[in-house]
């Protein structure tokens, strides 16, 4: 074997060493899917339905759903596992029960606690410059955190409530620790003097809750404007002292200590 040869053998070793372990993760999920009745069912009964799905290397390869009661592929490579598993008398029935002995179980142990939990929500008005040819502003209210999920949210404008194209609204948004959040948002020409109000009406407050904004008048502006630019200049002008201060004690001469007298 050559020098070259080796060279080339040394390098695919090499390289063969530094790719790093296969790693596959195989995953499994068994959900839950609760709706009021319908569909011929009892009014007022839960229909309940149960999805098991078989997961490999982030890809779903095959589901089991209640509503059609057998396993089905969803790629081609989950074809296999979904025949096999149809064909497994054992396997069938239990996931055939699952959505009454695993889903409406649970349903059962928690829906008590669910009832009864109110979080109140968090709510705060944010203002955005919208459009500045027409100096129209978007007033977002931000309404986060709170349980159960039915909620209703109304702007006032001095009061008076404000509809139309004018609101828009977001989707309410699970957070995933049992709260939601959402957003509703208000383009208007703000006027200084008008007094706006995000009104919350949820289970959790006795009566409404309201949280305001006020447009700046231009004084008011320009004072709160003021102010800052005082309290950047003070901020200079005390750092430039502190640095001349340290400066000039780096030039004075330290006093000597005495020198011990011998005795």
């Amino acid at each position: 074997m050559g020098p070259g040869a080796v060279i080339l053998a040394l390098s695919l070793a090499a390289a063969a060493a530094a790719e790093p372990p296969a790693h596959f993760l195989i995953q499994d999920t068994a959900e839950c899917y609760y709706s009021p009745g319908g569909g011929g069912g009892p009014e007022g009964q839960l229909e309940v339905r149960f999805v098991y799905r078989y997961i490999y290397d982030r890809e779903e390869l095959a589901r089991f759903d209640s509503a059609r009661g057998e396993f089905e592929a969803v790629a081609a490579l989950g074809e296999p596992d979904a025949r096999y598993w149809n064909g497994q008398k054992e396997v069938l029935e239990q996931n055939r029960a699952a959505a009454d002995v695993f889903c409406r179980h649970n349903y059962g142990v928690y829906e008590p606690f669910a009832r009864k939990r109110l979080v109140q929500p968090k709510m705060s008005i944010t203002p955005a410059e919208h459009d500045s040819s027409s100096q129209k502003t978007l007033l977002i209210c931000d309404v986060a955190g709170f349980w159960p999920s039915g909620i209703n949210i109304t702007w006032l404008r001095n009061g008076k409530e404000e509809e139309g194209t004018k609101v828009m609204t977001t989707d309410l948004i699970r957070n995933g620790d049992w709260t939601f959040q959402i957003q509703v948002m208000l383009e208007t020409k703000a006027e200084w003097g008008d007094v706006y109000a995000c009104q919350v009406e949820h289970p959790s407050f006795p009566t409404p809750a309201r949280v305001q904004w006020e447009p700046q008048s231009d004084s008011a502006r320009s004072k709160m404007w003021t102010g800052v630019a005082g309290l950047i200049l003070g901020l200079v002008f005390l750092g430039l002292g502190l640095i001349f201060f340290l400066r000039s004690k780096k030039g004075d001469v330290l006093p000597q200590a005495p020198v011990a007298l011998m005795s």
